[in-house]
C-alpha cells in the first residue's frame, strides 16, 4: 500500500468489516468531533442539493480572524495533497529538491509534471540541513519541498534554519508542508509566508483535527502566488460538509486543548515503553513514531491480526525494517506494544535456533574430520 489508512483493502484481504481493523498506519486524531460540530454537519445536509462555495469564503474569513492572515493570502483544497499537485502544475518548476525520507507525494507530483528531481537523504536531522546547504551552494533549484514536522521521522526543523535557507535561495520557491504543525505551532511559517515571495505553506485539517474522511487542506502565501495557484484550481474542490467542519474546528479551542493533552500523555507512555522494551524509535514531535526493527516482516505479521501499521519500505532510503505507528487510544497503544514485544521475542528465538544450528553443524564437521 502506497499510504497508510487503507482499511478498505485490508478488510477485503482479511474478510473483515473495515470497522474492525485497528488502524495505526494513519496519523489521524482518534478523539471524536465535538457534539456541536456534528450538529452543524447534520444541519448542513439541508444544503447538499446546492453547489459548495467555490471560494470557501466562510472558512477563509474564519481562519483570517483566528490567525490574523488576510483572506487573499489563503487558498483551500481537497486535502493538502491536492494543493501539492496544484503548486507543481501552476508553477511549472524545471528542477526540484526533496529532503528524504519524506512524504512520497512530492516526488510523485514532480514526476507527473516532468520535473527533474534531486534528493538529499539522511537519518540525522542536522546533517540533512547541512546537505541542503551544500546542494544550494552547487546548484540552483526552482522548488524545494520541506515537510515540517517531517513525515515519517517526526522531526521538527527550527523555523530560523528554514528561513535562513529561504533567504539564501530567493529564486527558489519553498513548499513548506505543515500538515503536523499543530504540535509545534510556535515554529509555523504562515506569518512569514504571507509576505515572502518564494514561500508557500501548506496545512491540513486531516491529521490533528481528524477530518480525513472529509478532506480539507489549505495554503498560505503571498497574494500574487495565491492568485497564480487559483488560476489552476478546479471549481467546487472543497465540499460543503468539509467547509462547515473546517470552519467550526479551527476556532474550537477546547478540542485543540484536549487533543494536545491527550497526545502528550499517550506519547509519554509510548516513549517510556519503547525505552523499557528496547525498541529503537525516532524522537517525534508529532502523533506518530518511526521505528527501526531488527528485522523486516512485522507489518505483514501484524496485518494478519487485523492491525494495520505503516510499512515504510516505499520511503526513500528505508526498507521493511522501518515501520511507522500513530498515537492512538491507550488500549490500542498497549496492544501494539504487546504485539511488538511478542514479535521481538519470536525473532530472538529464531536467532538462537539459527546460532544453535550453526554450532551443531560446526561440531558435526569437526567430528567428521
Amino acid at each position: 500500500m502506497t499510504h497508510g489508512g487503507d482499511v478498505y483493502t485490508v478488510s477485503k484481504l482479511l474478510g473483515k468489516n473495515f470497522k474492525h481493523i485497528v488502524d495505526l498506519s494513519s496519523s489521524v486524531n482518534p478523539l471524536p468531533l465535538p457534539a456541536e460540530i456534528k450538529e452543524k454537519l447534520i444541519e448542513s445536509l439541508d444544503f447538499i442539493d446546492r453547489y459548495p462555495d467555490t471560494e470557501t469564503r466562510l472558512f477563509r474569513e474564519t481562519f483570517s480572524q483566528v490567525y490574523s492572515i488576510p483572506v487573499e493570502n489563503i487558498i483551500c483544497g481537497n486535502g493538502s495533497t491536492e494543493l501539492i499537485y496544484l503548486v507543481v502544475q501552476a508553477l511549472s518548476p524545471k528542477k526540484a529538491l526533496i529532503l528524504e525520507p519524506t512524504f512520497t507525494e512530492y516526488e510523485r507530483a514532480c514526476r507527473l509534471h516532468k520535473v527533474h528531481v534531486e534528493k538529499v537523504f539522511s537519518l540525522d536531522k542536522d546533517e540533512l540541513i547541512v546537505l541542503v546547504e551544500k546542494a544550494l551552494s552547487k546548484n540552483s533549484y526552482d522548488m524545494i519541498f520541506i515537510c515540517n514536522p517531517n513525515n515519517p521521522t517526526g522531526w521538527l526543523f527550527e523555523k530560523d534554519k528554514i528561513l535562513s535557507l529561504i533567504k539564501r535561495a530567493k529564486d527558489t520557491v519553498f513548499i513548506i508542508d505543515e500538515a503536523f504543525i499543530d504540535f509545534a505551532e510556535e515554529e509555523t511559517l504562515i506569518y512569514h509566508a504571507k509576505d515572502l515571495e518564494n514561500v508557500i505553506v501548506l496545512r491540513s485539517l486531516t491529521k490533528f483535527y481528524g477530518l480525513a474522511g472529509l478532506r480539507f487542506g489549505y495554503g498560505v502565501s503571498q497574494k500574487k502566488l495565491i492568485e497564480k495557484l487559483k488560476n489552476f484550481s478546479q471549481p467546487w474542490n472543497v465540499n460543503t460538509l468539509a467547509q462547515v467542519a473546517g470552519t467550526e474546528i479551527i476556532k474550537h479551542k477546547e478540542f485543540k486543548r484536549k487533543s494536545l493533552e491527550f497526545f502528550k500523555k499517550e506519547k509519554e507512555f509510548l516513549e517510556k515503553s519503547f525505552y523499557r522494551k528496547g525498541i529503537d524509535y525516532f524522537p517525534s514531535v508529532a502523533n506518530f513514531y518511526l521505528l527501526k526493527l531488527p528485522d523486516g516482516g512485522f507489518a505483514k505479521y501484524i496485518l494478519e491480526k487485523g492491525i494495520l501499521v505503516r510499512d515504510c519500505s516505499n520511503f526513500c532510503g528505508l526498507d521493511d525494517r522501518f515501520i511507522r505507528i500513530s498515537v492512538k487510544t491507550r488500549l490500542e497503544n498497549e496492544r501494539i506494544l504487546r504485539e511488538l514485544e511478542n514479535w521481538l521475542d519470536i525473532k530472538k528465538q529464531e536467532v538462537k535456533i539459527e546460532e544453535n544450528n550453526n554450532s551443531s553443524s560446526w561440531k558435526s564437521q569437526k567430528i567428521c574430520q
